[in-house]
C-alpha cells in the first residue's frame, strides 16, 4: 500500500506543469519610449488636423487620440505650430528619400524633370497633406502678428530640410538661400493653386491639365536656373 502511494506521488510530480514565474519582458530604454511617444503624437496630430482642420484642432484631442496625457504632449511640443513644423520635417525627410533613390549624378535634364514632376503629382494626390499646408498658411494670414515669425520659420525648416534633396539637382545645388526660398515659393504657389482648384472643381481642372502644368513649371524652373548660371559664368569670364 505504501509503495503504491509512493508511485502515485512520483507520477503526480512528473506530470505537474512547473509553475515558475514568467520572466517579464524587459522595458524598452527610456530614449526609445520617448521617441515612440513623439511619433504617436505626430501620427495623432495628422489625424486630428485632417479631421478638424488646423485652427480648430485641440491639443487635448491630439493627446487623447495618441493615448497620451497633455503633459506628455507638452514634453515634446510647445504648441500646435510646433507640431505642424515637426510634420513638415517628417514629410520633407520622406520626400528626400524619393529623390535619393531616383536621382544620381548621371541623371539627365529629362530625368530630373520626370522625377520632380512625378513627385509633385504624387503630392497633389495627397489631399490631406496639401489641405493642411494651405490651411496653415490661411491660419497665419488670419493672425498677422505672428506672420513674419512663422513665415521665416517655415522657410528655414523647408530650406534646411530640402538641402539634401536640392543638392541632387545641379540646377539648384549652387543656389543661395534666398534663391532657394524663391524657388520654393514658385513651386509652392503653383501647387497650392492647383490643389485648391483641383479639389474644388475636378471637372474644371482635369488630371491631364494638372500634369501638363506641373511639367511646364518644372521645365521652366530648371531651364531658367541653367540659363542664369550660364550667363553668370560668361560675365565672370
Amino acid at each position: 500500500m505504501l509503495d503504491a502511494e509512493k508511485s502515485r506521488e512520483r507520477l503526480r510530480k512528473s506530470t505537474t506543469v512547473s509553475r515558475r514565474p514568467t520572466a517579464r519582458k524587459a522595458a524598452p530604454p527610456v530614449q526609445d519610449r520617448a521617441l515612440q511617444t513623439r511619433q504617436d503624437l505626430l501620427d495623432a496630430a495628422r489625424r486630428v488636423f485632417a479631421r478638424d482642420g488646423f485652427e480648430l484642432a485641440r491639443l487635448e484631442d491630439i493627446a487623447r487620440v495618441a493615448g497620451k496625457t497633455r503633459g506628455a504632449l507638452y514634453t515634446h511640443f510647445a504648441n500646435k505650430e510646433d507640431l505642424f513644423f515637426a510634420l513638415i520635417e517628417e514629410d520633407i525627410a520622406r520626400d528626400t528619400e524619393i529623390y535619393v533613390k531616383q536621382l544620381t549624378p548621371e541623371s539627365t535634364f529629362e530625368d530630373r524633370v520626370k522625377v520632380i514632376s512625378g513627385h509633385l503629382e504624387e503630392l497633389l494626390r495627397d489631399r490631406k497633406r496639401m489641405l493642411l499646408y494651405v490651411e496653415f498658411k490661411m491660419y497665419v494670414l488670419r493672425h498677422p502678428t505672428n506672420q513674419k515669425r512663422l513665415a521665416e520659420l517655415h522657410a528655414k525648416i523647408c530650406r534646411e530640410g530640402a538641402a539634401r534633396k536640392l543638392d541632387l539637382i545641379p540646377e539648384f545645388s549652387c543656389q543661395t538661400d534666398a534663391e532657394r526660398r524663391r524657388t520654393g515659393g514658385n513651386f509652392g504657389a503653383t501647387l497650392d493653386g492647383l490643389a485648391l482648384n483641383m479639389y474644388f472643381d475636378p471637372e474644371g481642372l482635369t488630371a491631364e491639365d494638372v500634369r501638363r502644368r506641373i511639367q511646364q513649371l518644372v521645365h521652366e524652373q530648371l531651364l531658367r536656373q541653367s540659363i542664369e548660371e550660364e550667363a553668370e559664368a560668361l560675365v565672370s569670364k
